[in-house]
Parts: structure tokens; C-alpha cells; sequence
């Protein structure tokens, strides 16, 4: 485990810090045991800590750090995505990046215990393609915060993001048969998704608003039928992803797929074994709400 403390405290105001964190976070991405191309294997042994999107809620993800226990656990490890573009702004700017470097900081200290996937948000900063919530664009907010944060080493900083944001994997797939992605391909594109593009490290290509990393990351309201193909293309059994509304914290969608949310009061995560099989039903009875982790 590294002792470097940038690993365990980062100075998200210095820019080289931040910088160093992103470049060796992106190579941990890339050397985490049981990657192939742009999936990571799972064992069947161990906990695994699934979460929905994040939105940088800084009170929940120290309640996901606690509850992962990835210190006193080796064996335990944990899942993020979907970590930018919070609702609270200041002044205007989004400074998520610095829940984006925490998480950075998190893999690089856990690189074999902790997983970062792809998301759409994160797709579009890396892509500058703006998303409209709430009336703002969350990624110019996301760009006047980092502009502010690092001023003349903006670019620096941003630099060695994109390249933490490319070496992102799409997938996590463990040995009992749980998938765990951002999102799926839409219905309307499964017919012209390339389901191998989780066997190779994406390309400029797969991550265009026409790759198929763009469309597994931004696809919604998936069926029944678009689940089953890409389970048997995938050798899976059930989906738990996030991207979609969960009000309650969780959203039961067909007969194998659960969208989890982690950004919210009612923000769930949910801890499986790796080393037994899972229904639906099962899965939802172990959610645990966030709110009912003491900090």
C-alpha cells in the first residue's frame, strides 16, 4: 500500500498534487488485476461494495468509506462512478474536481480494492460536451471551477484528468454473475451495439457520441430483452448500474436489472458477496441506507 500522503490527505489546492494524483490513478486503472480490455474481473471471494452515481456528495462518500472498510479488509473492496457535477456550486463554479481527485487518491491507495467505472457525466467533461441541469451547464460550471482552483496550472491539471477519464473501464464483472456498469445501451441501439467493446481498451472511437462506450454510458429505460441479450453476451445474470432516478435510492427495472443512487438523503449502497449467487429479491434486501451509517 502506497505511504505517500498525498495518497491519504491530497492538498486538492496544489496543483501538481492533484496533477500526480490523476496520472497515477489512470496507470492504476490500467494495471488493476483481472482487467482485460475494458472490463475487471472479479474473484469469488471477498465483499464487494456497489454504489450508484455520486454527484460529489462529500457526506455520503465518507459513509461509503466507512462502510467498504477497505482498511481493515483487504479482501473488501469497492465501486464508484458518476462522481462530478454536484448540485452545490460556489459562485457559480462546480469544484467536484476535487471529489474526482479524492477518488483518484482512493484508487492509487487501494489500487487492487477499488474500482472507478466510466459515466456519462464524466464522458461529457472529458468530451466538453455540455449537459444542461437544472437550467446550467454543468460542464462549463466544472471548467470555471477547475479554471479557479488551478488558474495558470489549469491546463496541467486537465490534462492529466483526460487521461484518468480514458483509462476508465466500462465494467466490472464478478464471478457470481453480477454485472456492474454505469448503464446499458438503449433498446433502439442494441441492435447496432458492439457488446466486444468491453474486451478492448476503449478507443477515441468507442468513446464518440457515436462510439458504443458512448451509448452503454448514456442508455436509459432498457427492456427486459435488451438485459437478457447482453447478459448472454456478456455471461452475466444480473445488472446493477446507476444514471437513472432512483428517488428512493434504489429502482428495480425488468426481471435483472437495479439502479442504485448514493447522491442523496435517501442514497443506498449495497455490499454483496462475492462468493454466492444473487437474485433480484436477494439484492434488494441487502441495499443498506447510507443515512444509517454513523459517521
Amino acid at each position: 500500500m502506497p505511504e505517500d500522503p498525498s495518497y491519504i490527505d491530497p492538498d486538492l489546492r496544489d496543483a501538481d498534487v492533484v496533477a500526480d494524483l490523476f496520472a497515477q490513478a489512470a496507470q492504476a486503472n490500467l494495471d488493476t488485476p483481472g482487467r482485460a480490455g475494458a472490463v475487471v474481473e472479479l474473484p469469488d471471494s471477498g465483499q464487494l461494495l456497489l454504489t450508484g452515481d455520486l454527484h460529489d456528495n462529500a457526506t455520503n462518500f465518507q459513509r461509503l468509506q466507512k462502510l467498504a472498510s477497505l482498511e481493515d479488509n483487504p479482501n473488501n473492496r469497492a465501486l464508484f462512478h458518476e462522481v462530478i457535477h454536484g448540485p452545490d456550486l460556489v459562485n457559480g463554479m462546480d469544484l467536484s474536481v476535487r471529489m474526482l481527485a479524492r477518488v483518484a487518491a482512493l484508487k492509487c491507495r487501494h489500487p487492487e480494492q477499488v474500482n472507478v467505472l466510466q459515466s456519462n457525466h464524466e464522458l461529457a467533461q472529458l468530451r466538453s460536451e455540455g449537459i444542461l441541469k437544472e437550467g446550467r451547464d454543468t460542464v462549463e460550471s466544472f471548467d470555471e471551477g477547475l479554471d479557479f482552483m488551478y488558474g495558470g496550472q489549469a491546463d496541467a491539471v486537465r490534462e492529466a484528468m483526460n487521461a484518468y477519464l480514458v483509462s476508465l473501464p466500462l465494467a466490472v464483472r464478478c464471478a457470481n454473475g453480477i454485472f456492474a456498469c454505469h448503464s446499458l445501451p438503449g433498446n433502439s441501439r442494441l441492435n447496432r451495439f458492439d457488446p466486444t467493446v468491453i474486451d478492448r481498451i476503449p478507443t477515441d472511437e468507442d468513446l464518440s457520441d457515436k462510439g458504443d462506450a458512448y451509448y452503454m454510458v448514456w442508455g436509459r429505460n432498457q427492456s427486459q430483452e435488451t438485459a437478457d441479450t447482453l447478459a448472454e453476451a456478456w455471461g452475466c445474470k444480473q445488472f446493477v448500474m446507476g444514471h437513472q432516478p432512483a428517488d428512493m435510492g434504489y429502482e428495480p427495472q425488468g426481471e435483472t436489472m437495479l439502479i442504485l443512487a448514493s447522491d442523496h438523503s435517501h442514497g443506498v449502497a449495497l455490499p454483496i458477496d462475492l462468493a454466492r449467487t444473487y437474485d433480484q429479491e436477494q439484492l434488494i434486501e441487502a441495499i443498506v441506507p447510507l443515512a444509517s451509517v454513523v459517521l
